[in-house]
Formats: C-alpha cells, structure tokens, sequence
C-alpha cells in the first residue's frame, strides 16, 4: 500500500513520491533511502545499515549518503528537515505521521475462484475492474495466495489492477489448483489459461508472463493472436537448457544441484530467493515469504516432474510468430536466469521494445515494479497489427494419400477438435498433441503416411495455407506407410504427453535450415 504523511504519498508500486497528487522528480537511490526510513520509521536507522541496504554492491562515503539524505530532505520541501531527522552518532529517523502504512495481507484474505479444464480446477482470481483485462502468468511454482500475502507484491497488483482488470491463476499442479498425476503439456497448460479466460469473459488481454510463465504467454499469443492484447515478458526465456547453439541455459551441473535441493530440503524457499535478492537484505520477512510460497506452491515431486517438464523448453522455432506487440523486460544481474535470455527473446520476437534494468530483480515484482506498470501502457499504446491476413501459430497435419476415407478423415479431425482443410487432406490444430494423436487414429484404419509439424498457418477466408503446412507435407513424403512423422520443432513442444519418439535419421530442410524428423510411437 501507499504511505501517506500530510500532502505526501510514497508509492512503492509506481516508485513515485507525489505531493497533493503530482508526481516530483526524485532519484531512484533518493527514493530508496526515503523509503527504507519510511518503513523503518519506528526506529533510528544506523548509517551502516543503510549502507548494506542501499548500496551493498558500491563503494559509497558518509558524504554521499548525508547527500541522499539532503536530497530526500529537498524533495519533502519546506517539512524535509522535520520529517528526516539526524540522531548524531547513531544515523536517521523518519518521525512523520504516518496515516496509511503498508500491511501485511492475510493469508486467508483471498477469494478464488475455479475454472474446469477437462476433469481438472484451476484456480483463479480477479482483482479490480476496468475495460483492460491484464493476465499475471507467474513461473514455475510460484502461486497466486503469495502474491497476495507480500505487501510489495500485493503493492504490484494493485497498481495494475488501476490500470484494469487483474487476472491470475494457479497452474494445475500448484498452488490452489488440484495435484495432478501426470506432467502438464504445454498445449494442456494453453487450454487452462483458455478457460480461465472464458470464465473471466475476457475477449481480449495483455499477457505478463515472468520466469517460465513467459513460455506459455508466448505459445498463447503466437496461438490465439485475436485474443491478445499484448505481451510484457519479465526475465523470460526461449529455452531453459544450455544448447552448443544457445550458452544462455542453465548448465546440466546446476539443474542437478536444483534437484538435490527439492529432494532434500524442499521448503525453506532457497528455489525462490533468487527472484529478488535484495529483499534478503532489506527485508526482514522475506525469507519466511519465499518458504511459504514454496511450500504453498507444490510438493517435492510435483517441483521434480514440473522441472522436468521446464527443461524441455524449447521456443526458439516459434518466436517469429509472435505478431502482438510485445515488450521484454530484463535484469542485467538477474541471479535466476542468464542476462541474455532477454535480448534473445527481443531480438527475434518481430518488432519487440527491449528494456534492461540495473539489478538483480528476476520478476520485477519489488523495487522494479513500475517497469512492469510502464510496458504494460506502452502495449497499450500501440495499434494492433493489421490482420489483412489471419496469421497464427498452429500444428498442421498432412496425410500423403487422397485414398483416406473421406469420412474418416473428417470424423478423426473433429473429434481431435481440429480444423479440416475443404478438397485436401489437410488439417490445423491449436495444439500438436492433437494433431499427433489425429494422425496416429487414422494411420491405424489407413494406408497412409503422415507429416507433422508446428509453424505459421495463413487463414483467408476458406483458403488455409502458410509453411506450416508445406513442412508437413514434405515431412508426409518421407514418412512410410501408417507413419506419422513430426519435426524436432513440434517434438519440443510436448514435453509432459505419454507419447514418444524414435529418430528416423532424416532431415527436412525449413527457413534455411535442417530440421530432424522423428517418428511418432505411442506408449502401449
């Protein structure tokens, strides 16, 4: 929440000081020492301290400091030296007359809501209202009641429940959603988010994804461009996994060491002290924050199975896809993730804005939060593309064989909730396990080969086209009888699914490059 003292407001959230309403010009750093005395009002708070609080990193005088002090004095005006007292000796005391602190909230203080997705609730909530609906997709485990109990996260939330209306959720398997038994695909995680919108009535929305939530903001965006708005990505990433053509993943040696913590000391919130360092210096309850957001997040197995299923990410192919406008967001001392994950993504998401922030603040929900609050106007701010032509990320199947029964073939595509092409036998998915599946149905009551393959559809109108479709047809001629073939592009995408795949050796060529097939083999 807000501090107010007389005329004042200090806003954490936006990281504004206004004085009867209107923002004033301060320094960042200014404005962390008038805060941290702020917060600490209660008490005389010591020189040092504020120099292991403030500027841990740097080698800062006393005179620097009695100069940020004098800064924060001149902000306040004529009452500066009133409200920041010295105690010679000893250091600093805010002694105003706070009318409005910062509370902590109650753990029990949220109200969710549940929207099923097959046989499985996710859980989900709103928070403010407005013609704007803008989606908080949090990363790995991170779960939707602890960003309601910190009072800086909560801070965050509010203030872009100003801007609209908030919408979060648990993923299924954490948080508030129900444990599941087997790992969530990516396509299965797209369906949740869908009918949590649905249940929100939502049209339209802006997407923040932080962490690994960013991987599904970017599969849904790139899928249903018609119901974005927008993307703001905060400390996200392409590919998790360190590749020889991708230095930016995490090392096998440091996955490993993560595994060794969630099998044996799950809980104590290490998973998560890296999204915002600073906090375990200056705040004293944050480390019982990051254990309760562990804790409350999943179990130990249920961390293992969905950081099995995080290792797998891989988006790198589908980036060109992404046609909403898209703002990246990126530390350049994030401890959770390599700094160049963020120009990566800028770099081959079309036309997106980069922005880097001095810090280590992963997911930008601390002293970073009016970075979050600044992209999400500039998405805003932009127009939409022009949609002269439908164009989307999709999963295209081809059969090799105009001999497939004609009812079957229609028959196999609906119940797979795909797209059947008129006069060809080819067909669209929102989703490459279904179009897997679909292929797999009727290779087992034809002759025929299949190819699949995820990439770019063009819809006009009846005609459907776009490279998609011209890979998996080159994929469909060299795939034998009954076989359905899919690229190493698709296979990255289903990580979670009980399907499985054999290398065929063979290699189609796509945008330049070569593309491995592997065949499809569906466990028995």
């Amino acid at each position: 929440m807000t501090f107010v003292f007389g005329p004042f407001e200090l806003d954490p959230a936006r990281r504004e000081l206004r004085v009867e309403g209107e923002p004033q010009s301060i320094q960042p750093q200014v404005f962390d020492l008038l805060l941290y005395l702020v917060e600490n009002h209660e008490r005389v708070v010591p020189k040092r301290e504020l120099l292991e609080a403030l500027w841990p990193d740097t080698i800062v005088t006393e005179s620097s400091i009695q100069r940020a002090v004098s800064l924060a004095r001149s902000a306040l005006g004529e009452r500066g030296p009133e409200l920041i007292q010295t105690f010679p000796r000893q250091g600093y005391r805010f002694v105003g007359n706070i009318a409005a602190q910062k509370k902590k909230s109650q753990r029990g203080g949220l109200r969710p809501r549940y929207a099923q997705s097959g046989d499985v609730h996710i859980a989900f909530t709103t928070l403010g209202e407005g013609d704007t609906d803008i989606v908080v997709v949090n990363g790995w485990i991170l779960p939707m009641r602890a960003m309601f109990q910190h009072p800086q996260t909560l801070a965050s939330m509010e203030a872009l429940a100003k801007i609209g209306r908030v919408i979060t959720f648990d993923k299924r398997g954490t948080g508030l959603s129900d444990r599941v038994k087997e790992l969530p695909a990516h396509e299965q995680r797209m369906d949740d988010l869908r009918v949590v919108l649905d249940a929100c009535n939502s049209k339209q929305a802006v997407l923040v994804g932080y962490s690994e939530g960013g991987a599904l903001a970017m599969l849904y965006a790139a899928t249903y461009p018609e119901r974005v708005r927008g993307l703001v990505l905060c400390g996200a990433f392409a590919r998790m996994t360190k590749a020889h053509d991708y230095p930016c993943g995490y090392a096998p040696e440091e996955l490993e060491k993560l595994k060794g913590y969630i099998r044996g000391g799950w809980g104590k919130g290490a998973s998560l002290r890296p999204i915002a360092p600073r906090e375990m210096r200056v705040d004293a309850e944050f480390l019982d924050w990051v254990a309760f957001a562990e804790q409350e997040g999943t179990s130990p197995g249920g961390a293992l199975d969905l950081l099995d299923m995080n290792m797998q990410i891989d988006l790198r192919a589908m980036l060109s896809t992404i046609r909403v406008p898209t703002a990246v967001l990126q530390a350049d001392a994030d401890e959770m993730i390599h700094p160049g994950n963020g120009p990566y993504l800028a770099e081959h998401i079309p036309n997106a804005r980069y922005v880097e922030v001095a810090g280590g603040d992963h997911v930008f929900f601390f002293r970073t939060q009016n970075e979050i609050l600044d992209a999400v106007q500039w998405v805003l701010e932009q127009e939409p593309p022009e949609l002269e032509e439908d164009r989307f990320l999709s999963t295209a199947l081809v059969g090799s064989a105009n001999e497939i029964d004609q009812d079957l073939w229609r028959d196999q595509v609906r119940r797979f909730r795909g797209q059947a092409v008129p006069g060809k036998r080819h067909a669209y998915f929102d989703g490459p396990i279904r179009a897997l599946r679909c292929g797999a149905a009727i290779a087992e009551a034809s002759a025929a080969s299949f190819g699949v393959h995820t990439g770019q559809v063009v819809r006009q109108g009846t005609t459907v086209s776009g490279p998609a479709f011209e890979v998996a047809e080159a994929i469909a001629s060299k795939a034998p009888t009954r076989g359905v073939w899919a690229s190493r592009v698709l296979v990255d995408l289903v990580p979670g699914s009980d399907l499985e795949f054999e290398e065929t050796g063979v290699a189609v060529p796509v945008q330049g490059r070569e593309i491995a097939l592997l065949s499809l083999r569906a466990k028995s």
